[in-house]
């Protein structure tokens, strides 16, 4: 398994997530960005989709995603979007 870092989710309403993940993949204007420990210092803007979020062994969490901005630096990835709410999703959607 990868190795952890600390990831905040938030929208103007709540904290969705604060704590460690491994990975978190998101839809960027750019299309889809998969965040890792050590991940280059990044701000991006992110559009509506699906966020996954890998806790290691417990393996994927899925949200809603709309709008807002990722941001990766020394201290982890913070997602900050518009609107995110939790899903339940297949592995193969």
């Amino acid at each position: 398994m990868a190795k952890p870092f600390h990831l905040d989710v938030v929208t103007p309403e709540k904290k969705l997530f604060d704590g460690e993940a491994d990975m978190v993949v998101l839809r960027t204007v750019e299309g889809d960005e998969a965040f890792l420990y050590d991940h280059i210092f990044t701000n991006a803007i992110i559009g509506d989709g699906t966020l996954k979020i890998r806790e290691g062994e417990q393996g994927f969490k899925y949200a809603t995603c709309k709008g807002g901005f990722v941001k990766v630096n020394e201290n982890g990835v913070t997602v900050v979007a518009k609107e995110a709410d939790w899903k339940e999703i297949k592995e193969d959607d």
